[in-house]
This record gives C-alpha cells, structure tokens and sequence, in this order.
C-alpha cells in the first residue's frame, strides 16, 4: 500500500528532515510540500493527499484553521507536527491520526505511519469512536488534574449513572459503551480502578430502570398469589393457610383433617414454607420464575440473564497521562479484531487471492461454512452483551482447531466460513466435524436446555469460477 503524503511547514530545515522520512518509507509518496496554509489549502485541493503531516503555527494560517477550510476535501488522514503539546486536546477534537512533538526520531515517525497504514486498510481515516473517547476522557482527567473520576447518579442516564465528558459523548441508546471503554482503558494500563458498587441492567438495551416480580413457571404471568404453608404434628396434614381458615375470624386455625384448633405455632404446628398460586392457569408451585421487565424496551429476560454492571472510581496512570499529552499512541478499541472477522467482503478478496494462487501452483484448497442454524434464539434470549461474549468464544474455540494458514469470518453471527489453503474436500470435512462437535459441545453445556443446531459444507476451490459464484454455490450446497 502507497499512500501520497502532503508537508505543510514554514520551517525548510524541518520541511527537508520530513521529505527524508518520507522518501525512505516504504508506504509513503511524497506528493508535494506546501509552506504556509494559502500554499497547503492548494495543494489539498489538488493533490488530495492520503497523509497530512500539519505544522500548526504558520504565518498565515494556523493548522486549524487549514483544516476548516478543506472540510470538504477527501478522507485525508492527519498527523500533527508541533514544538508544543498545547495543542494536543483541540488535535485531536479534529480527528487526527497522530501527534508528533518536534523533535522526533524516526522509530517516533514510523510508529505513526503504522497506525495510518492500519487506519487506511481499515477504510477509517481516524481513531474509532473508542479510541477517541477514551484518549478524551484521558484528556478530562489529566488537564483537570483529578484523583478519582467518579460515576455520578442521574435519573436521566439509561444507566443510571454517568461518567463526566465520556456519557455526554454517547448518544442515549449507547450510555453503557462508557462503561466498556474505562473498562478496556483499564486493561491497557491507561487507567486503574476501585470498585464502588454493582447493579444489573436488561441484557438488551442495558436500561437499570427494571421493574422486578416472580412468575408463574407454567404460563410466564405475574398474577400470582402467595400464602404459607401449614404442617400439623399431630395429624401430619400440610397444606395452604386458606384451607385451615374455615371460620370467619382469620385468627382461628382448625386442621381440615383432624378438626382440632391450631393454637402454638411450634408446638402443635408450624409454617416450613410458602406456596404460590397463578390467577390466570391456577398452577400451584414453590418456585417462581423472577422476572425483570424492562421499561425502555419492554423485554422481559429472567434475572439470572441480566447484565451485572460494576461502579468503579478511576484513576489515571503516568502511562494514561503521556496518552492524554499525546506522547503515546492509543489504540485500545478491542472490538476492531472482531469487524475484521465479520466482513464477508474481506472473506471474498482471500478467496480471490487464492484462486489466483492456485491457477499458477499445482495444489487443491477449499471452502467451507458451518451455520448455526438456531443460535439467535439464544442470542434473544441472553442479550447483546452476552451475545458478543458467546461469539468471541467460539471464534477463540474455532481458531484453536485451524491452522495459522487458514483464514475464518464469522458472518452476523450466525455463519461460519472457511477458507482451507492446501486442504483438499475430505480434509476440510473432517476438521468442519470436529469443529461442529466442540463447538456443539461448549454451548449446549454452557446454556441449560438449548439444544444447538448446526448444519455445514465443504467443496473444493474451482479456478475457472469467481469467489462470488464459488461462495453461493456453497451455501445453497451445489
């Protein structure tokens, strides 16, 4: 990959170390150099540059105000090169790929190019949505010097709490990514944490405000009564309160076996347990299912498939508070791995490659896919996040039982599909088992009565057929 990069800088004898850079880096063009902004909105303009190295104070124009104006111009990526940090946070409000502080190394330089290579493969131009947040919450607690960043309670929060700066930069239907963006910040070492206390939100949308009841098992409704049971010692009769109240005065209790009046509860009887009873199908039972619905979108999972949520106070470290002054590079978004494995669009180009490959080596390749034919019923019923936690596990399950050489997506969550280098149709089928068996094995063990099904293929690559063909003639088995 070549990317045509632009110099925008006042400074010649800086302008000529740049250019250096440049020329000696594999996936850079140097496709021009402009020395104040009138000159750099020009050349935008005309040139559309891939990479922007941006000085900001210029005689004319400041950086900023460069960028203002070309808004419009392409999907540049951007690397600021300044003598200060001052500029770090309004940086990287614009968007840009990377600051570097002059004077920097090349090692400083190529670290750059890596993350705008990445960016550029990626189709993105700039940080994801959490590497952004999280390098501006870095930047919230750094500049404002704090101890401890703290939830706050709100009424008005779908959670219930909110994190300064970080919520307000989440629309109301993705309040709880503030959770998961500390949380990954925390892995990276960025941030570290003191647990303040926990609660459950609705597996779906993850809304706290929950409306808790048990029950009827038999028919799922919450008009249920509830009454203690009685144990009679001397005539062994057990049954419901209701039925030893045959008197009109609810404080005499006469045993409907034997007639005589309970008068010493532990003496004569006692209470060993309570009993429910459903209004609408009259089923009698000691354990309720304990439901909680939800008020923002009116599902109604049982409590043990909720999301159990964490409260905890954050504290920046000295590798967090070099992130803010943009002196580290923040790449944390864990979720980038995974869109990578989604993308059939991505699956199709490897399987173009290797009928490409194969039209010029004598060898035999092949495709496969497995379906989880009834897994988004389970999906609806543990919720997203849970859902996202399955998927990775079985992407961990189906990496370990391939080879470095073979290539998985992992399609709406549903579709496995295979790409086997150097593995004829029979190989491919025994390794398409096994993976069937173990990954049967892990969710059915690991969800009490769901019963997965899957179904599956192989054939082997054809060179005379596109990837596209190839690919439909496997899923509908031709």
């Amino acid at each position: 990959m070549i990317l045509n990069a632009l110099i925008i800088d006042d400074d010649p004898v800086f302008r000529t170390y740049l250019q250096k850079l440049v020329d000696s880096h594999q996936h850079l063009h140097l496709a021009g150099t402009a020395v104040n902004g009138s000159e750099a909105r020009e050349h935008i303009h005309s040139l559309q540059p891939d990479l922007i190295f941006l000085d900001i104070n210029m005689p004319d124009m400041t950086g900023f105000e460069v960028l203002d104006t070309v808004k419009q111009s392409g999907p540049a990526q951007v690397i600021i090169t300044s003598s200060s940090t001052d500029h770090g946070i309004k940086a990287f409000d614009y968007g840009i790929t990377d600051y570097l502080v002059k004077p920097f190394d090349q090692e400083r330089f190529n670290e750059a190019i890596e993350r705008v290579v990445r960016n550029a493969r990626k189709g993105g131009k700039a940080l994801s949505l959490v590497n952004t947040l999280a390098l501006k919450t870095l930047q919230y607690i750094h500049s404002r010097d704090l101890d401890s960043y703290r939830p706050i309670p709100s009424r008005s929060s779908k959670v219930g709490y909110v994190y300064p700066m970080l919520t307000e930069n989440l629309d109301f239907n993705q309040q709880e990514k503030a959770f998961e963006i500390l949380e990954i910040a925390e892995k990276a070492s960025l941030l570290t944490s003191t647990f303040i206390d926990s609660f459950y939100a609705c597996n779906e949308c993850y809304n706290s405000y929950l409306l808790f009841r048990e029950t009827c098992p038999a028919c799922q409704s919450s008009d249920v009564f509830e009454e203690e049971m009685i144990h009679h010692f001397p005539c062994a009769y057990v049954g419901p309160i209701s039925d030893f109240k045959s008197t009109g005065d609810f404080r005499d209790l006469i045993c409907p076996k034997c007639d005589r009046e309970l008068k010493h509860i532990g003496v004569d009887y006692d209470k060993p347990s309570t009993i429910l009873t459903c209004n609408r199908c009259d089923h009698i039972f000691q354990d309720p299912v304990v439901k909680a619905k939800c008020n923002h979108c009116n599902t109604d999972p049982a409590v043990e498939n909720l999301i159990k949520m964490e409260l905890k106070s954050y504290h920046i470290t000295n590798l967090g508070r070099d992130a803010a002054l943009g002196n580290v590079i923040i790449d944390i978004d864990e979720m980038e791995d995974l869109r990578e494995v989604i993308d059939k669009t991505s699956f199709q180009r490897l399987l173009s490659k290797e009928i490409e490959r194969m039209r010029h080596i004598r060898i035999e390749s092949s495709i496969a896919y497995v379906t989880l034919d009834n897994i988004t019923e389970l999906y609806g019923e543990i919720g997203t996040q849970k859902s996202r936690g399955l998927m990775k596990e079985l992407l961990e399950l189906v990496q370990s039982e391939i080879r470095r050489t073979d290539e998985v997506v992992f399609q709406n969550m549903v579709t496995v599909w295979f790409l086997f280098p150097e593995m004829d149709r029979e190989q491919a089928l025994q390794t398409l088992r096994r993976i069937m068996q173990r990954v049967k094995l892990l969710v059915d063990d690991n969800f009490e009565g769901f019963n997965l099904k899957l179904s599956g293929s192989a054939r082997p690559i054809n060179t005379t057929e596109s990837a596209d063909k190839q690919l439909y003639a496997l899923s509908n088995n031709n």
